[in-house]
């Protein structure tokens, strides 16, 4: 018979068994739900980051996509203005499209053309190769005038154009800011080695063929688990509660940051892109689309019975000369200095628009046709010095009103086109006696 002495001793030991045994399942326990929670944790940082750097290269496309097709533009409407002066220039003056084509040719660097007699195969300018074939294989995108024998052919060539966006998105990419930890790679090819193993994104941009692919090192991915990581015995007292309330803090801190920074990504560039396409980089002059914008609306207020603006359209007399003597970087300064002299001359009541190459286009309110001499005054009082040589530069320049018969602003415009030719000519006249 076993004696209460021995049975208690039985039971004390039993129940200190069974204390132990379910202090070390309950510890069991915790330790494995606190795996859950830290590989849940890890899981769910890791597929935020994805997300945020799914989202950034996603925007980073985008934005490429917006500066080639911001540049197409612009190099269409470049290939079709030169369209519009041959085709003034030929109801002027059929015997001078050979020399306004050349002049126009070389003045616009970004285009490409060939000029023929269609009738006796004479080239009149370019290159005789671009002749024959088919001109798509060429060129990006081109124009293409007959009159009588004359075949005229122009437009921006493939490899120029290719050569000019990687250039910009180089250019973008350069000025890219990324967070602290993370990396960007542009590699060539499908391909392309990452820095590390850690997060990452790619996307094939197909255009240039290039691999773009963002990531986060290992090291600031850790940071974001190193705090939970620390407080593991702590943890194993307050999991349930701490379970809940630190996925909910990391959830909203997380989506909050990954909606932050992507506004503020995406904000920064389009307001980049915005002024890129509004605003003319060399001279801070309108751009030729704003521009066309500005005209439209004048145009529309005009039909709405307000008072016509004064519009002058004016070009550089020796822009190419100057090019061609001191090279394109004197050429660009004379280009920002009449802007500047214009913008001067219009004190704050107009606005100045690059039309293409050398070629502005003025919209002014409330000062008469007297604005027209005062701006060429101030172009005139310019004087540069290059390879200690003194240049003087001049424009030449043409206005027009809208007109109760015009169905377009485009009418007047090419009214005073007409009017700058006239200047022209009679400059040229002047100097050939």
């Amino acid at each position: 018979m076993v004696d209460k002495h021995t049975q208690g001793t039985v039971l004390g030991v039993l129940v200190l068994l069974i204390c132990i045994a379910s202090g070390c399942a309950f510890w069991l326990s915790f330790q494995r739900v606190a795996g859950i929670y830290l590989h849940e944790m890890e899981r769910i940082v890791r597929e935020m980051q994805e997300d945020f750097l799914q989202v950034s290269v996603d925007n980073l496309v985008l934005e490429i996509q917006g500066l080639k097709e911001a540049e197409l533009q612009r190099l269409a409407n470049l290939a079709a203005g030169r369209r519009q002066l041959f085709e003034l220039e030929l109801a002027l003056d059929p015997a001078r499209l050979p020399s306004s084509f050349r002049e126009l040719m070389e003045g616009t660097p970004e285009l490409t053309g060939v000029l023929w007699n269609r009738a006796t195969g004479e080239l009149l300018y370019g290159a005789g190769e671009l002749r024959g074939g088919d001109p798509a294989v060429f060129f990006a995108f081109y124009e293409e005038l007959v009159h009588g024998d004359l075949e005229a052919l122009w437009g921006v060539s493939r490899s120029f154009l290719e050569a000019r966006l990687r250039e910009a998105v180089r250019e973008q990419l350069a000025r890219q800011q990324l967070g602290r930890g993370m990396w960007l790679s542009i590699s060539k090819g499908p391909g392309g080695a990452e820095p590390d193993q850690g997060l990452s994104y790619s996307r094939w941009y197909e255009e240039f063929g290039w691999r773009i692919t963002m990531g986060v090192h290992p090291a600031e991915l850790q940071g974001y688990l190193s705090p939970g990581e620390a407080a593991g015995g702590k943890l194993l007292v307050l999991l349930s509660l701490r379970l809940v309330l630190i996925l909910v803090l990391v959830v909203v801190a997380a989506l909050g940051l990954v909606v932050l920074v992507e506004y503020l990504f995406f904000r920064r560039h389009t307001d980049q892109l915005e002024l890129a396409v509004s605003e003319d980089l060399l001279t801070g002059a309108k751009s030729r689309r704003a521009g066309v914008e500005a005209l439209s609306s004048a145009f529309a207020a005009f039909q709405g019975g307000e008072e016509s603006p004064d519009l002058f359209m004016f070009d550089l007399d020796r822009l190419k000369q100057i090019n061609d003597s001191y090279g394109h970087s004197a050429g660009d300064q004379v280009l920002q200095m009449v802007a500047a002299a214009v913008r001067r001359a219009l004190g704050g009541a107009g606005e100045i628009i690059r039309w293409g190459g050398d070629e502005f286009v003025v919209l002014a309110w409330g000062q008469g046709p007297q604005l027209g001499e005062s701006m060429v005054q101030a172009v005139s009082a310019l004087s540069f010095s290059f390879d200690g040589e003194l240049v003087q530069i001049s424009i030449s320049l043409g206005a027009a009103r809208f007109e109760p018969g015009d169905q377009s602003f485009q009418e007047a415009l090419e009214r005073a086109d007409q009017a700058l030719y006239v200047v022209k000519r009679a400059k040229r006249e002047a100097l050939e006696r």
